[in-house]
């Protein structure tokens, strides 16, 4: 069998035809594995994230403290490289119907899981039936009408209408569709078994102190690589064990580069990186893009189910003194819900944004009756950025005559009370990887089921269904402009503005590459 992408699927995915043709020039990876071939393995590499995840499920949570682990842990059939382009993972080959309501994968063999059972079709099919009853974001698997498996080595996936971007959605990461084995199919959200394909398998979870992760002996690097490329690549581990530190005060994350303790942080705050810029002994990282900073606002609960109530605290923000105060200096103000350069960036809305008019607003909320009932803000004191925003915008509001309150919570803590459309009416966050993967991730946090504004509006729903049915690139654009200008006009989420964040590592690291979630594959430690 050959290890190539099949000549089908190049010809009918532009993206996959660019990887296969890259690989043929060796181009495909950013970081060769050559030299880290011949590397001995270290004990230890130690990682520092600031939030803990409030699981480790990867189709229970969209949270980004989530798939820094487990995307170590468990792969997908098909995912993104580095310049976010559709590329094979653990299929071998994809192949479309001429109609295109059908996709057959051909699965790569001897791919094993953790408890050393091989993967076959059979627990690719599991997978996607436990996706489509407890996924955030089981939409994604909505067209599937069938799934076929004629041999332990094919998937055939039928759908009862053609979907032209069903594989962008499949290969999004913001809820991985990753495979499990078939014994976790009827398993509740959260409440899997820890086993997946990829590099690293659990080990143990402390609370409040770190997730430890072990080197998977029996994994099988994909030789159609030749190292680190997005969520695809040729992973090599080069340690016995990768500990994932929880550490919440950015203070002690430094401190602790600094001193040794840990080789990698996720995030360097701005005031600390100008301080470390010469130091020889540390690396540091730009990740520009890294999230657009924002609320969520409800729209069941009190006041904020009145729009013309959600229209003034959207025009009593000044996004401009939210973002200065959160980020450092480190963001840049632009009303997209996708960023410059990115093949959906639109401006519709924009009329909505960073208008910063408490006047405006005080007349508004007399045009609606307001009578001072209390908007409850949702913060937590895991990422220092979303809690500085929640003060200052609470100020902002409370300038405008609104009566606030701030609630404070762990990360975790945030998350779960996200769901009870009784206990907020703002829910401060950053919405990150679905916007940097494409317009179809980004919408999904509204659209029925997720609908992260509680209540459904049907008319976002109306305009996803037309945006995945799109069929060429630019009747989609115009529909992902409708959809940005409904989110605005309907003040569905509240953008701040887009942040840049920092990372960095001790400078005896080498091989990690930035990216939006960390990997931690083909990195190792050079005397």
């Amino acid at each position: 069998m050959t290890s190539a992408p099949n000549r089908d699927a190049a010809l009918r995915f532009p993206h996959i035809r660019q990887w296969a043709l890259a690989c043929a020039i060796g181009l495909c990876a950013i970081a060769t594995a050559s030299s880290a071939l011949a590397q001995k393995r270290a004990p230890m590499l130690l990682f520092a994230q600031e939030a803990p995840p409030p699981t480790l499920d990867p189709y229970f949570s969209t949270s980004v403290s989530t798939r820094n682990v487990a995307m170590h842990m468990f792969e997908t059939l098909v995912t993104r490289d580095e310049n976010n382009a559709i590329v094979p993972d653990l299929a071998d080959k994809i192949t479309e119907s001429p109609d295109g309501l059908s996709y057959t994968f051909t699965l790569r063999r001897g791919i094993k899981f953790h408890n050393g059972q091989e993967m076959t079709s059979a627990d690719v099919k599991a997978s996607f039936e436990r996706y489509q009853r407890v996924a955030l974001q089981k939409v994604i698997l909505a067209p599937v009408s069938a799934i076929e498996t004629p041999d332990p080595y094919t998937v055939v996936l039928r759908l009862s209408r053609k979907v032209p971007v069903f594989l962008d959605e499949m290969s999004s990461f913001v809820t991985p569709l990753a495979i499990l084995p078939a014994s976790q199919r009827d398993k509740e959200g959260g409440k899997i078994d820890l086993i997946g394909t990829g590099p690293l398998q659990f080990v143990e979870w402390q609370a409040d102190s770190h997730i430890r992760l072990k080197r998977f002996a029996d994994y099988q690097p994909d030789t159609r690589y030749k190292g680190t490329d997005g969520f695809a690549g040729r992973k090599e581990i080069f340690f016995d064990q990768v500990d994932f530190k929880l550490v919440k005060d950015p203070g002690a994350r430094v401190a602790g580069l600094e001193a040794g303790q840990f080789h990698i942080i996720e995030d360097l705050p701005i005031e600390s990186a100008k301080r470390l810029a010469g130091n020889k002994a540390l690396t540091l990282y730009d990740l520009k893009n890294w999230w657009l900073h924002g609320a969520w606002v409800n729209h069941s609960k009190p006041p904020t189910n009145d729009n013309k109530i959600r229209r003034a605290l959207q025009i009593a923000l000044d996004m401009e003194e939210i973002m200065e105060i959160a980020t450092d200096g480190a963001y840049v103000l632009q009303p997209g819900l996708q960023y410059p350069g990115n093949p959906y960036y639109v401006t519709t809305g924009a009329q909505y944004y960073n208008k910063k008019d408490p006047a405006g607003a005080k007349k508004l909320l007399a045009e609606a009756g307001y009578k001072g009932e209390e908007l409850v803000i949702i913060t937590n004191s895991s990422y220092q950025t979303m809690y500085k925003a929640a003060q200052v915008a609470a100020e902002q509001l409370k300038g405008a005559g609104f009566k606030v309150r701030v609630d404070v919570f762990d990360w975790a803590t945030a998350m779960a009370r996200r769901k009870d459309g009784n206990a907020w009416n703002l829910w401060f966050t950053g919405q990150g990887t679905g916007p940097s993967v494409g317009p179809f991730a980004a919408m999904k946090d509204v659209v029925s089921p997720q609908k992260n504004q509680i209540t459904a509006d049907p008319v976002i729903d109306g305009l996803y269904a037309e945006l995945i049915s799109g069929t060429t690139p630019e009747a989609r654009k115009a529909t992902f402009a409708k959809f940005q200008e409904r989110v605005y006009e309907q003040v569905l989420f509240l953008k701040f503005g887009d942040l840049t964040r920092k990372q960095a590592s001790g400078a005896k690291v080498k091989g990690f590459v930035p990216y939006r979630i960390p990997r931690l594959w083909n990195v190792r430690i050079e005397d």
